[in-house]
Formats: structure tokens, C-alpha cells, sequence
């Protein structure tokens, strides 16, 4: 039905071009093309690929016209058909005469074009090309800024996001203290610590607290051998980014001895208790951390295998069916880590991807920051 609708718009949008309607009414259906009835009944009979093939046959590239070409095209490549997209656009440009701003939103529909197939080379270059127009300066750039995302090219994607600054349409900060986190990974994985440290210091200037640049001077503090300072940020980041406790808890207990690590475990059971989600994600976390027989864990994974009716049929799946006693909870926590190892731990909440991985860019949607704790266990 929404085919059809958008369809149907096009068509009047095609007679009215063709036939000057608003302008004169003198008896404008004499003139009506014979292909145009053909295109009608394809519609009508539920054909709309082959009756947006005859309606592109038949439209003439002209100024009364031209706004559907970009119409149908945009519909194209919503529809994921990108070949067709791209032809009706590159046909626009090869036309002799086209008026200069036809000829610029051409190219940057066929940017988009190209982006969508994955074409990232030849999209870079016509949004570029484009992003010196004034009037689509703004979309051009921002178009780029997510070129350079999905290449990898940092630097490129921040150079463009203070560009996008410049002209008062960047996005929030927040993309940018990412744009010089990553920076500042690579950094770290060529062993520049000046250099990381540099980039870090300019994302908290974006944005402060972030728990993305605490996680990384983390890394900077345990590679020179300050493992308080590390612990101090690692804590800072999960106290920012809850989401995060799965992934990093056991990088965090591994370095502190054993006293500590009991601490740590007494600290993070006190802060979590009030908060059931909390209490779970804390749970789930430590038995992944290898943590499922600490004796302060038993009443925590009591508590949280008894909110939840899955976890209660592990619970319960002992001989007598009454349940597993006190020195059986190490048993029962490692047949939940055991089914947690499989689950699906994290989810984006722009688009719902998801997977066992944590990821700061949406591999999906390209969102930042997206990625929630989504850990559903599934017996059997």
C-alpha cells in the first residue's frame, strides 16, 4: 500500500510535468501517452516494478520534471534497489544543459547513492565535491563525517565534525570525544603515550566525566606501572557506564591481590543491592568473571536467581526439586555462567543489533554510545 501510495504521487507528479498542469488545462488528456495507461494498470494490478520502468522510460528530463526524477530515485534507494538509483541519477548528469543546482543535487543524490551500496570511495569524493556548494554544505559534510566513520579515518571524521563546528552544525560533543578516543586507541596500540595522552585530555574537554577516556588512561596508567591509578579510573568509568561492568570487572580484579579483590567485591554487592538491575548486571558480571563460589556472592545470586523466572528452573533443577542448599549455590552459579556464556550480552537501543560484544559504534546504525547490558539466559 505504501508502494502504491508513493507510486500513485509520482505518477500525478510525472502528468503534471509533462503536461503543464497549473499552467493550462485545455484538454491536457488528448495528449496523454498510450505507455502512461500501461504504467496506470501495472499499478493498479499490483506491478509496481514494472510500472516505475515504464514511468522512467517516459519521463522527460526537463525543468517540470526534474524534482520527480529525484523523487523516484529517492524511492529507489529507499527500497534498497541502489542500481536503479544510481542509473536515473547518472543519466540526470549526462543530460546537456541541466540548470547548475540540478546538476549539484544530482551529485549529491548519487553520492548517497553510492553510500548506500557501500561504495564509500566514490561517495567520499562527490560529497566532497558537493560540500563546497553553500546550500548543501551542511548535509554534504555530515554525509562525509559518516564516510570517514565507517572507513575508520578518524582524523578525517574530526576534521569535518569542526568543520560542521564552524558553520554551527556539528553534532554533540559527545561524537567528538569519541573521534579523539579512538584516536587516542591507536595511539596506545603504537605505544605513544604522549601522544595518547595529548588526544585524552582533549576528549574530556569535549566531554567531562567520559567513561571512555577513563578506560583508556586506565590502560595508560597499568602500562607504566601505576595500578592505583588504573583501578581509581577503571572504578571511575563503571560508576559512568554501568553497561560496561561485564566487560571490564574482570580486567578490574585482576589488578588487585586477594584482599582487594574481596574488597572490591564487598564494595560493588553494597552499591548495587538497592537497584535490582543493578544487582543482576553485578551478578551476571562477577560468575563471568570467574567469581561464581566467592562466599560474598551467594546471597546476591540468591536474590537475583529468585527475581527471575528463568533462572529459578536452574534454580530448582536439583533431585529433590526444593532447591540447592547453601553449599550448593557455587554449583547452580556455575550452570548460570555456564548458559550466560552463550547468551546475547549486549543490544543497541537506536536499532536493536545485538551480540556478546560491547561496542561504543553501532556496527548496524553507526549510533554512539547505543549499547546496552541485554543479557536474556535461554535453557536448553
Amino acid at each position: 500500500m505504501t508502494w502504491a501510495v508513493g507510486i500513485a504521487a509520482l505518477v500525478i507528479g510525472i502528468l503534471a510535468g509533462h503536461f503543464g498542469w497549473g499552467r493550462s488545462w485545455r484538454n491536457p488528456l488528448a495528449r496523454l501517452h498510450p505507455d502512461y495507461l500501461t504504467g496506470l494498470d501495472y499499478l493498479v494490478n499490483e506491478q509496481p516494478d514494472r510500472a516505475l520502468d515504464m514511468f522512467l522510460k517516459l519521463m522527460d528530463a526537463n525543468t517540470d520534471t526534474i524534482e520527480t526524477h529525484f523523487s523516484l530515485g529517492a524511492l529507489y534507494r529507499r527500497r534498497g534497489e541502489v542500481e536503479r538509483s544510481i542509473r536515473i541519477h547518472q543519466n540526470l548528469l549526462a543530460r546537456e544543459g541541466l540548470a547548475s543546482e540540478h546538476r549539484e543535487q544530482a551529485l549529491l543524490a548519487l553520492a548517497q547513492d553510492y553510500l548506500r551500496a557501500g561504495l564509500l570511495d566514490r561517495a567520499e569524493g562527490l560529497f566532497l565535491e558537493v560540500s563546497h556548494v553553500p546550500r548543501l554544505r551542511t548535509t554534504a559534510l555530515d554525509a562525509l563525517r559518516g564516510v570517514y566513520e565507517r572507513q575508520h579515518e578518524w582524523q578525517q571524521a574530526l576534521d569535518v565534525y569542526r568543520s560542521l563546528v564552524r558553520i554551527e552544525a556539528a553534532p554533540p560533543p559527545l561524537v567528538a570525544a569519541h573521534y579523539l578516543c579512538e584516536l587516542a586507541a591507536e595511539a596506545i596500540e603504537r605505544g605513544d603515550a604522549d601522544a595518547a595522552g595529548r588526544l585524552l585530555r582533549e576528549a574530556d574537554l569535549e566531554v567531562s566525566p567520559f567513561p571512555r577516556a577513563a578506560l583508556l588512561a586506565a590502560q595508560l596508567a597499568e602500562r607504566s606501572g601505576d595500578t592505583d591509578r588504573a583501578v581509581r579510573l577503571l572504578r571511575e568509568a563503571l560508576g559512568l557506564a554501568p553497561q560496561l561492568m561485564q566487560q571490564e570487572l574482570p580486567h578490574l580484579l585482576r589488578l588487585v591481590d586477594e584482599k582487594g579483590r574481596q574488597l572490591l567485591l564487598a564494595d560493588l554487592v553494597t552499591q548495587s543491592s538497592d537497584d535490582a538491575d543493578a544487582l543482576k548486571r553485578f551478578v551476571f558480571s562477577a560468575i563471568l568473571a570467574g567469581q561464581a563460589d566467592a562466599p560474598l556472592l551467594r546471597t546476591p545470586i540468591a536474590r537475583v536467581v529468585a527475581a527471575d523466572p528463568t533462572l529459578c528452573a536452574v534454580w530448582r533443577a536439583t533431585p529433590d526439586g526444593q532447591g540447592p542448599g547453601p553449599d550448593e549455590v557455587g554449583r547452580v552459579a556455575h550452570e548460570i555462567g555456564a548458559l550466560l556464556a552463550n547468551a546475547e550480552k549486549y543490544r543497541c537501543r537506536e536499532c536493536g543489533f545485538g551480540g556478546r560484544n560491547f561496542y561504543w559504534h553501532c556496527p548496524a546504525c553507526h549510533s554512539w554510545d547505543s549499547f546496552e547490558t541485554y543479557a536474556i539466559v535461554k535453557l536448553g
